[in-house]
């Protein structure tokens, strides 16, 4: 409808002769003003954009972009955000889209140091077309909406999302000031030097089967003189916790001060200073000298332009002169070594199962000869964290290829070869969250060879591992081979119970 002039004249919203669209249009804007006078009394200011009431302090779980309302994305606003100032932001890619997921973790983050934080529903790990459309989507409606710092752009993304993230400054045609790569490296068409000028920040949990291509990246930007540091934490694959979130962000503070994009704070680079020495020195006196080492190289280097570092340089050369530091490093050569031994033999293994003329077609001869039984009681066995770690991440690696062949041979109705990957993939899994996916390929691989015994069975690990979609079981084509069967419609309710309030 196109106002006329008339319509613009002031009338009585007691008028019973007025338009009712305009009645509703005043309903809707005096409810809207309600609830802002409500929780302004409440000390909370609400932002409004584009007459759409936008919650400080709390994640906003979908924002609807006004150009293009399949994209949306999850949305934090740090309690002090006013439109006449300039704010930093932090975009954030999931791989599973999942966007408010990284807005939990960099909470408490944000409101300590004022970002805005933005994560896509639409981005996840697939094709790049649907990616590049929701990163434009979402750098297009937050700039409208949004005051933000030009200089202050900044990315972050986990797994492929990270590989997303290192590309997010070409995709928008503008640098951005930082990336925060968790979990994975860059983008395959990515060249290492083409990160610059933009400081990079990777995040890796020690047990993640990707730690290794990240030690490696780091030696990359060492070789290509770009600012960067990497933050290891005891976890697997998965966004990094809240208090290696706070880290990196007071990290990328520190930068942003010495490369003027913010103003200068000596109480907060006292204050940083301080925790990253104790942290380091902390790490020192547990015997961890590697990552003491490392740690305490990063604030020699982060730190020098406000703080005395000579006692720190000098406490380097003589931790790596020690006896210890030296033995640590031969071990950790070790480890590496071994990492690359094995991966090396799985992917020869798993690529002889895909060749036709293959004498690996019993599953045992092939677990065997992976040596899985081997690597799994070595798991359970009491080791320290750096040891027990190589060998979960083994695990996981293995499991992580040998389920991505089972999916593709499923495709391909090749229901023998995918029920081999899978296989291997779930014992391989033992001790991972996503042993899931693979019992699910697993019962998909047997219900389409009619094997509905075996389909029913691995239907109900899956189950007991945390699968929990209903609507997908329901739909999918590939367990209709056993979804009139009495053993699935138990299954279904059971899960239908567990999630009954």
């Amino acid at each position: 409808m196109i106002l006329q002039e008339k319509d613009m004249n002031p009338v009585s919203l007691f008028d019973t002769k007025i338009p009712c669209w305009y009645n509703l249009i005043m309903r809707k804007t005096l409810l809207a003003l309600l609830l802002i006078l409500l929780i302004s009394s409440l000390g909370v200011y609400p932002h409004v954009a584009y007459g759409i009431v936008l919650e400080k302090g709390k994640i906003i779980k979908k924002v609807i972009c006004l150009n293009e309302p399949a994209q949306s994305y999850a949305l934090y606003l740090p309690l002090e955000y006013t439109p006449e100032k300039k704010w930093p932001i932090l975009y954030a890619l999931d791989p599973g889209a999942r966007g408010s997921l990284p807005l939990e973790q960099y909470k408490a983050a944000a409101e300590k140091y004022n970002y805005i934080v933005v994560g896509s529903n639409n981005a996840r790990n697939g094709p790049w077309e649907p990616i590049i459309r929701s990163i434009i989507a979402i750098w297009n409606d937050t700039n409208a909406r949004l005051s933000i710092d030009q200089k202050r752009i900044y990315v972050t993304g986990f797994s492929g999302g990270s590989r997303a993230a290192s590309l997010f400054s070409k995709i928008i045609k503008r640098p951005v000031a930082g990336i925060i790569g968790c979990g994975g490296g860059l983008a395959s068409m990515l060249k290492t030097e083409e990160i610059a000028p933009a400081f990079y920040s990777g995040v890796v949990g020690i047990e993640d089967f990707n730690y290794e291509e990240m030690l490696t990246l780091d030696k990359q930007f060492d070789k290509h003189n770009i600012s960067h540091r990497f933050f290891v934490f005891k976890g697997v694959h998965s966004w990094p916790p809240e208090d290696v979130c706070l880290r990196v962000i007071e990290w990328l503070e520190i930068l942003g001060m010495s490369k003027k994009i913010r103003p200068s704070d000596i109480e907060l680079i006292k204050e940083i200073y301080d925790k990253e020495l104790a942290k380091a020195e902390t790490l020192e006196a547990s015997g961890q000298l590697l990552q003491a080492v490392s740690d305490y190289e990063a604030i020699a280097s982060t730190f020098k332009e406000w703080q005395a570092t000579d006692a720190i340089e000098t406490k380097i050369e003589i931790i790596k002169k020690n006896k210890e530091y030296k033995r640590l490093m031969k071990k950790e050569k070790k480890r590496r070594d071994k990492e690359l031994f094995q991966r090396t033999k799985f992917r020869r293994i798993l690529t002889q199962i895909e060749n036709d003329e293959s004498p690996y077609q019993n599953l045992e001869n092939i677990l065997f000869d992976l040596g899985l039984n081997i690597l799994i009681r070595e798991t359970s066995k009491k080791k320290n964290l750096n040891d027990s770690a190589l060998d979960i991440r083994i695990l996981h690696r293995l499991e992580i290829d040998s389920s991505g062949k089972g999916w593709d041979y499923l495709r391909k109705n090749d229901h023998k070869r995918a029920i081999l990957f899978f296989e291997i993939a779930a014992r391989a899994g033992i001790r991972s969250h996503r042993r899931l996916y693979s019992y699910y390929g697993l019962a998909s691989a047997y219900s389409l060879s009619e094997n509905s015994k075996q389909a029913l069975k691995n239907l109900k690990v899956a189950v007991e591992c945390g699968f929990e979609d209903i609507a997908f079981l329901e739909q999918d084509e590939r367990l209709k081979f056993i979804r009139e069967t009495p053993e699935f419609q138990e299954i279904l309710e059971t899960l239908k119970k567990k999630q009954t309030p």
